[in-house]
């Protein structure tokens, strides 16, 4: 997760985000924002992509 928190874009998006909200994530690619919103953040959501396959491994790792 260290990755994901040196994206300067991804924590100007997490500070938009309340702890507990839904986030729907539409192009998440490989989910790694959604995964960072929640676990910093307590977000609930789902990501939607264009390309199914990579979507479903990060869901099937992160255990959503």
């Amino acid at each position: 997760m260290n990755q994901l928190l040196d994206r300067p874009d991804f924590q100007v998006i997490a500070g938009w985000v309340q702890p507990g909200e839904r986030v729907l994530d539409l192009g998440c690619g490989d989910g790694s924002l959604l995964k960072l919103l929640i676990e910093t953040r307590g977000a609930h959501g789902y990501g939607v992509d264009i390309d199914d396959a990579p979507t479903d491994a990060r869901v099937d790792q992160a255990e959503l």
